[in-house]
């Protein structure tokens, strides 16, 4: 064989894990009817699904001349309880490497077969439960034995936990070096198999649509979202508000077949950024539980990581509330987003400002960041501007000089007198693209990137911040009394 041959590994292949006979489905090995049937086929089709057809196919690649052999692990199964007699049948010259559990008995069963393929052979793992059988076997694989090359696909593994089946695939594997392969062209390629010969395992990415929301995605970013969207055959992506870092933040509405499902926001930026915001919401869950998204496994692929969030109990299509003040266009459309915005307000009062109140120190300018060199480049920036406009509306000579301002701020800034006052967790950037709000008014807080403790008053300022110089860039006369309410709604909501 040459140094690329490649190998199909299966495991977890017996009769007590995955054979349809009822005798073995209170087994607690067994990976229950949905997962067989989705390996193996079901009713009139037993015996056509992925597995058994994919290891019919490796048999006749193999009759054909390719470099392909297929080996099958058996912890030391009685012959009851042996391989399953349709997987034999799909491929009658199985090599069977019988182990114990630890890893030298393993090595002891694989190292012949290794040398058989080559020095670099491709290694396929096929079989059931991925969090276990697989995931020990590809550890084994790429970190004792030293393969370099290892992969599963979804389509040909199942696990009885279906959250840590997608949990391994999504995350774990990539951090081992395994590929998934998500594609049947893919997988037929790292096999050796023509193009197209393996379409009938089923092994399709997620479709992601519509076509802008797809052109948005690209390079590594495409492939996190369709590890995020592994469970869906297709997704709908609607990008949200947001996103000022760079991210890419998109509510996905998903489809298994002709079955809409419940939607997830998606999320995908640089991993410094995201592991920061992943410890935030670390931080918050269980001071605000259902309000903040449950947050699946993080996938990371170069230099992206992408998360996916679920929003419980989620009525209706949802939207940011800077959305919500976009559309305020009437006296109905102000006070929803009063309401939404009342309601965001009193759930962070009550479960994180007062709940993790506690005496604290802090040097003010440093607090509000003041200090950093871009705050005094903009602050350079904006006084320009103004004194410009200044300038073209008077005749008035303005003795203001923008250099001096600027000195002077410097010299305050560097005062370091520390104030004793009282500290909370802080959400750090909470403007309005962060809190998400549904048809039935629930409501949620993303992008915990900026949590930490500091006086509550700074989560109030990014707000009306957020309101008066991001979210109203064009005042017209018309909006004047809109903005005048919500000034007087900032001087009389009492602030924790």
């Amino acid at each position: 064989m040459t140094p690329h041959g490649a190998l199909v590994i299966g495991v977890g292949l017996s009769n007590t894990v995955l054979s349809p006979d009822r005798k073995y489905s209170d087994h607690p090995d067994h990976v229950g009817p949905d997962v067989a049937g989705r390996l193996l086929g079901r009713g009139r089709l037993l015996g056509e699904g992925p597995l058994p057809t994919f290891l019919r196919q490796c048999a006749a690649g193999r009759d054909a001349g390719m470099d392909l052999s297929v080996a099958v692990l058996r912890a030391n199964a009685s012959e009851s309880d042996g391989l399953l007699g349709l997987l034999r049948d799909a491929h009658p010259r199985l090599t069977d490497i019988s182990t114990s559990d630890d890893d030298s008995s393993l090595l002891a069963g694989l190292m012949p077969l290794l040398g058989e393929v080559g020095r670099r052979p491709r290694i396929l793992i096929v079989g059931c439960h991925t969090e276990t059988n697989v995931l020990a076997l590809a550890t084994c694989l790429r970190s004792v034995a030293g393969c370099t090359e290892v992969a599963v696909c979804p389509t040909l593994v199942g696990s009885a936990t279906h959250a840590a089946h997608l949990s391994v695939l999504r995350h774990t594997l990539h951090g081992l070096g395994v590929a998934v392969l998500l594609d049947h062209e893919d997988l037929a390629t790292y096999v050796g198999f023509p193009a197209g010969a393996l379409a009938s395992t089923g092994a399709r990415p997620c479709e992601i649509g519509p076509p802008d929301a797809a052109t948005a995605l690209e390079g590594p970013a495409t492939r996190i979202a369709q590890l995020l969207c592994l469970q869906w055959s297709r997704a709908e992506f609607q990008p949200l508000a947001g996103g000022f870092s760079g991210s890419l933040l998109f509510v996905a509405s998903g489809w298994k077949g002709g079955a809409r499902t419940e939607p997830m926001v998606i999320k995908i930026d640089e991993f410094g950024q995201m592991r920061r915001e992943l410890r935030g919401y670390y931080s918050v869950k269980e001071l605000l539980g259902k309000h903040v998204p449950t947050f699946g496994y993080p996938v990371t692929l170069k230099s992206l990581t992408g998360v996916g969030m679920e929003l419980a109990a989620m009525e209706g299509r949802p939207t940011t509330l800077q959305a919500t003040f976009e559309a305020a266009t009437d006296e109905r459309a102000t006070d929803l987003f009063f309401r939404r915005l009342d309601k965001a307000l009193e759930l962070l009062d009550e479960k994180l400002y007062r709940n993790t109140l506690e005496p604290g120190r802090l040097v003010p300018y440093r607090a509000l960041g003041l200090h950093s060199r871009q705050q005094l480049e903009w602050l350079e920036e904006n006084a320009d501007t103004i004194l410009d406009y200044l300038a073209e509306a008077s005749t008035v000579d303005l003795a203001i000089d923008s250099f001096d301002l600027c000195a002077m701020v410097r010299l305050a800034v560097a005062n370091e007198d520390v104030l004793t006052t009282e500290h909370c967790i802080n959400h750090g950037d909470l403007n309005f693209a962060n809190i998400i709000c549904d048809e039935g008014d629930n409501t949620w807080f993303i992008d915990w990137t900026h949590c930490g403790h500091a006086p509550a008053q700074l989560d109030f300022a990014k707000l009306e911040n957020d309101v008066k110089f991001v979210m109203s860039k064009d005042f017209e006369l018309e909006d004047l009394p809109r903005l005048q309410r919500f000034e007087e709604y900032l001087l009389t909501t009492h602030m924790p």
